[in-house]
């Protein structure tokens, strides 16, 4: 296992002479990681380390998706305290496998009261990027077959955000309207 400043110097730098085509499990225990260690990391005090941490627990997740489980509930009870928007993007990535139709994975009723109470906090935030927004979305349609208020909800906000849309937005979001009208 790596100390910590050995995993500080590879996110913060190292991590840079690798394409993300390598992220895998295999990869990050190599480099004395764990995917719940690249949870933890995302709080770091240097928002560098934090982003590159939740980027490549994003890859290694995307990479395997079988293993979201092992972090799922710890990464929901720590929604509200992210305040990076990076790191959010990454989150909000990996809320949206969780949320799937088809393979999204079982939670409480106060885990789901919370990925929709944050990610709904996230979409209106003025600050909150385009590609954390889009993905937002994609999580509250999913979980709007389960709660059915939130189609009003969504839709009403989807059209404000059209207003003044980036083309990311805009494409994304009136797809969503389309499936909810």
């Amino acid at each position: 296992m790596a100390n910590k400043a050995e995993i500080e110097q590879f996110l913060k730098t190292e991590i840079r002479n690798y394409p993300a085509k390598v992220f895998s499990k295999d990869f990050i225990e190599e480099n004395g990681l764990t995917i719940g260690l690249l949870l933890d990391y995302t709080f770091h005090r240097d928002a560098q380390i934090a982003f590159r941490s939740a980027w490549l627990l994003e890859h290694v997740i995307l990479e395997d998706q079988s293993r979201l489980p092992q972090i799922y509930e710890k990464l929901i009870s720590l929604l509200g305290q992210q305040k990076n928007w990076s790191c959010i993007r990454s989150y909000s990535k990996l809320l949206m496998l969780g949320t799937k139709a088809k393979t999204g994975i079982a939670v409480t009723g106060d885990e789901e009261e919370l990925i929709i109470e944050h990610v709904f906090n996230w979409l209106i935030d003025e600050d909150c990027p385009v590609a954390a927004r889009v993905n937002c979305m994609d999580v509250l349609y999913a979980l709007s077959s389960k709660h059915p208020w939130i189609k009003a909800e969504l839709a009403a906000q989807i059209n404000f955000l059209l207003q003044s849309p980036s083309a990311a937005l805009a494409s994304r979001g009136k797809r969503i309207l389309k499936r909810i009208l």
